[in-house]
């Protein structure tokens, strides 16, 4: 038997973070749990203390491992994260001193930036993708990777399929005392099947083999969240109708559990989107519907990878509203190709189109490896450690001021433009290579990369 301390380091108190429950490092402890290994989950939320307080790190432990979520907020008026995990890895090796348990890395920040954070962080070993079977297989050999500093491949894990996945009461209602806080769980491990030119969704799910989980097995944690007391429930697929006849039975499933109270929510693409699938999500009480147009102009639509267009976004809420299921759409100004018309036709189908508090929206794109926009620009993933965000046209916020009605402008978001819009100007900007200025197109040939200074 092994002892495990597994750190979330993405509840770190970071500017511009905003801690959600660790779905990812539970499974992993509980694929640890159930192999006989003693594994202890250290978060930051539950335990402030720990982050100052270090004496868990000096107990005998075999092997210590990391999580990282995000490397930065994907927020242009935010610092990176990397710094701060740095400077805690600096405190933990410093409380460890001659002890010497294994060091490991991992998680959907760290599998992005897995060459980049191995060397900043200096890890014996970090997996790149799903950590449950990997950590299983270290465990078993540590001294293979002691002192290795090499990355691995997360493999397939068979319990996915078989084991219900139930998380200590005292850690969800930690997590759910934030008033949008959500539990997450998992109906599937599935790449989408989207091309969206910004999202490394396929990249970071690793070996997935296309697992749906059996219902019984959801329907076992729903019945466990919500006799911990837990209400709001966020199903994690990269997109949950992604298959609409799996969606469909995941839906009807939980409207037969009938557990009072329970609300749910998740990514949802507007096609597939039938009179069906709505009837019945109308009937299990989904809190709302989220999708993720990004534009709601078609030709930066299609330059975004998207498969459908504003037709599509169309059916999608007209059936929202008539079943009475509350929306909110995404929108993302400054992709591929955004210029003043665009962001017009943006607007207006915003204006005309969107209800009150149905808008989410964001500027900038952050640019991740193994992603079109990478390659669209030319960069190597060590160029976008740092935050870096896809070129876009300096008046690009005028503009959005400009056409957006002010109901969907309030103050917060205005404070939040001019922050972004501060941040923008003090990016260090470089030139895009001329031989790729056709494959991504933009009126503003530059690219935001790094700030010179940091942001008071």
């Amino acid at each position: 038997m092994a002892r495990v301390a597994l750190v979330n380091l993405a509840s770190l108190p970071m500017p511009g973070n905003e801690p959600i429950f660790p779905i990812g490092l539970r499974c992993v402890q509980d694929a640890l749990v159930r192999a006989d290994h003693e594994a202890r989950l250290i978060d930051f939320v539950e335990n402030p203390a720990a982050v100052e307080d270090l004496s868990w790190v000096t107990e005998p432990w075999d092997m210590i491992g990391f999580t990282i979520r995000n490397i930065d907020p994907i927020d242009m008026s935010c610092d990176g994260h990397v710094e701060h995990y740095q400077a805690f890895l600096d405190r933990v090796r410093q409380a460890l001193g001659d002890r010497k348990p294994l060091l490991v890395g991992g998680g959907p920040g760290y599998s992005l930036f897995a060459d980049q954070l191995m060397e900043r962080l200096g890890f014996d070993v970090g997996v790149v993708g799903p950590g449950e079977q990997s950590m299983l297989d270290i465990v078993a050999d540590p001294d293979r990777y002691r002192g290795a500093h090499q990355n691995i491949t997360g493999r397939r894990y068979d319990a996915f399929m078989t084991e219900p996945l139930r998380h200590p009461r005292s850690l969800m209602e930690t997590y759910t005392q934030f008033s949008e806080a959500m539990i997450g769980v998992e109906t599937r491990r599935k790449t989408c099947y989207q091309g969206c030119v910004y999202c490394p969704y396929a990249y970071i799910s690793g070996d997935n083999a296309g697992d749906l989980r059996p219902l019984e097995l959801i329907a076992e944690e729903l019945r466990a969240i919500h006799a911990s007391g837990i209400r709001r429930v966020f199903f994690t697929d990269g997109i949950f109708n992604s298959e609409l006849r799996y969606a469909k039975d995941v839906v009807r499933m939980i409207s037969e559990l009938d557990l009072p109270g329970l609300t749910w929510s998740a990514y949802f693409t507007p096609k597939p989107f039938d009179d069906e699938f709505a009837e019945l999500l109308a009937i299990s009480k989904v809190e709302f519907v989220v999708i993720s147009p990004d534009s709601l102009d078609d030709r930066v639509m299609k330059l975004l990878g998207k498969t459908f267009g504003t037709r599509h976004v169309d059916r999608c809420l007209e059936r929202c509203r008539r079943h009475g299921i509350p929306a909110r759409v995404n929108v993302v100004f400054g992709g591929p190709g955004e210029d003043r018309e665009s962001v017009r036709n943006s607007a207006e189908y915003i204006n005309s189109r969107l209800e009150d508090g149905e808008l989410v929206m964001h500027v900038g794109y952050r640019v991740l490896p193994e992603t079109g926009m990478a390659r669209q620009l030319g960069m190597a993933d060590p160029e976008l450690v740092d935050p870096t965000f896809y070129p876009f046209h300096p008046d690009l916020f005028s503009w959005i001021i400009k056409d957006l009605d002010s109901r969907f402008m309030p103050a917060r978001v205005l404070i939040n433009f001019m922050a972004a819009r501060n941040a923008s100007k003090r990016m260090t900007k470089v030139p895009l290579p001329a031989e790729r200025q056709d494959a991504a197109p933009t009126e503003f040939p530059y690219l935001a990369l790094s700030r010179q200074l940091p942001l008071v």
